[in-house]
Formats: structure tokens, sequence, C-alpha cells
């Protein structure tokens, strides 16, 4: 029986059909235009370098072993090109085929801009029909600014019809890290919003599972989990650091409720910046993100 994760993990090549998909983006540019600091382009090979050397394939809390689990890996998406905007058709057009071709994909990033168009994917592979989501961020990135960056992707999602707004939830957001206007807008889309402070005050398990009700309840969602939602203390190699934001343990009970639910298609780790990281530890709290993930979705097969 396998006893590492990295047992479970086989190329794209070599496994066809699988029951989770890792794909990379490879990409920090949305982030620059922000003002933010390059090196998120570095982040899928930090998150794979720790999924495969650190964690084991049975989950002790909930008595859950990944051992059957079938993971495939689609390897890195190229993006080098030097229109932005390409890249981000290659993005959608990559994802919509993973979507098509596995029931879950778990996107390894790379700056959030990277969303607009895994969401997009995701859309398409539901045959154009609207889809669910749920951000756990810092920041609301509902921006309506013309070029594609880390802070637009859901103001895009949604003044594009892509996401409707009362399937949409953002959980986490500082208090003074968000513009009135930002705020006001997502009112107007009927969005849901969750601060930080709320999250602190009422557990995450309430706040997620009233999301993932509203983001499932008439088609396939996406959970985009922006890592500089964390405490600085906990997640120092991000984008853009904030001395409050989730623990760790927070992180890992949300990320296992997203797994529990199969309408949850697409799972994505984003603003991981391994250049500011140390002794890997933020790359680390990535992978064991991701991990339990994988293990509300063992769990959810097992079922």
């Amino acid at each position: 029986m396998p006893t590492f994760l990295r047992e479970l993990i086989h190329p794209a090549a070599e496994l066809s059909a699988a029951d989770v998909c890792l794909v990379g983006l490879p990409i920090d540019f949305g982030t620059v235009l922000e003002g933010g600091r390059a090196g998120a382009a570095g982040a899928p090979a930090a998150i794979r370098r720790e999924l495969r050397r650190y964690h084991k394939t049975y989950n002790l809390e909930h008595d859950i072993s990944l051992d059957n689990l079938r993971i495939a890996d689609a390897g890195n998406l190229a993006l080098r090109h030097p229109d932005h905007a390409q890249n981000h058709a290659h993005i959608r057009e990559r994802l919509g085929q993973l979507l098509r071709q596995y029931p879950r994909v778990v996107v390894l990033g790379g700056s959030h801009d990277g969303t607009y168009s895994t969401v997009r994917g995701l859309w398409d592979a539901n045959d154009g029909q609207p889809v669910g989501g749920i951000n756990f961020d810092a920041h609301a990135d509902v921006k309506d600014k013309p070029e594609i960056s880390s802070g637009t992707p859901f103001g895009r999602l949604l003044r594009e019809g892509f996401l409707p707004g009362e399937r949409f939830t953002e959980i986490g957001l500082h208090s003074n890290l968000n513009t009135r206007e930002d705020i006001e807008f997502l009112h107007r889309q009927q969005a849901h919003i969750v601060p930080l402070a709320h999250v602190q005050e009422g557990g995450m398990e309430l706040y997620v599972g009233h999301a993932l009700q509203r983001a499932t309840t008439a088609g396939p969602a996406f959970v985009s989990f922006d890592i500089d939602g964390c405490a600085e203390a906990f997640a120092p190699a991000v984008s853009a650091p904030s001395a409050d934001g989730f623990t760790p343990r927070q992180a890992v009970e949300a990320a296992f409720l997203a797994g529990q639910k199969e309408a949850v298609r697409l799972f994505e780790i984003v603003e991981l910046n391994p250049l500011y990281d140390r002794d890997n530890q933020t790359a680390r709290l990535a992978a064991t993100i991701i991990t339990a993930y994988l293990t509300g979705v063992a769990g959810q097969l097992k079922s």
C-alpha cells in the first residue's frame, strides 16, 4: 500500500482517467501589474516539491485513507507569451480541456489573475452555464480596470456574466485592505461577504458550509484560496503579506470541507511567492491545504 502522497501522483499522459488532476500556472505578471512583488511564477514547482516529500496517505483526524485516490499531474502550462491576453486564452482553453477529462482539477498558482481564465475554463466545461464559487482572500479582487491583473478576476467574472453574484462568496476580507467602492460593487452584485473578523468569531465551518451550499446549488463550483489570506506569521512568502489573517487550522478546515463537495470541480492555491519563503514554510502550508482538499475528496468518494 502507498505510504506517501507522491506515490499516488502520476503524469497525466499515463493516467487518462483520475479523480483529480493537478496543473501549474507559473505566472506573476498580473501581480506585478498591481504593484506586488514578482516571484509567484515559481509557485507550482515549490508546491509540488512539498507535496511529494512531506505528506502521507492517511489522515488521522478524519480516519480517511487516500490510498485509492488517483491523482494525475498535467504539468505546468506554457505561459511565456509576450501578450498577457494570449496567456489567458491558453489557460482558459487548457482548463476547459482538463475539466472535461477529469472530475476535479487542482491549480497550483501563480498570480490570482489566473482565476479569471481557470473559471472561464470551468464555464466552458459546463457548456456555457454560470458557475458558483468561493474566494478565500484578504482582498476582494473586483477592481474595474482594463488590464487582466491580480486585482480584477472576480470583478471581471461578475461583470461578464460567468459568475452570478448570488452564488459567490468572499471569505476572509480584511478590514483595511478593501475599498468602499469594491464592497458596494459586491453588494450590487448580490454577492456574499464574510469579513475575517466574522470567521475568527464564528468559526470557519459555519461560513464555509453556507458558502458551499450557495455555490453548488445549481451546478459546479470553484474554490480559490489566495494564500495571502493567511497571516504573515504562517505564510510569509506571498505576493502581498498581511499581519492578520487565517490560521493554518482554518485554512485546512476550509479546504477539507471544499473537498467533500463533489460539485467543487476546481480548487486553487494562488499567490505563493517562493522567493520570500523561509525554510519552505509557505510552500509547505500550500501543500498542506491541497492535501486537506484531497482528503475531503477521498472521504466523499468513499461515502
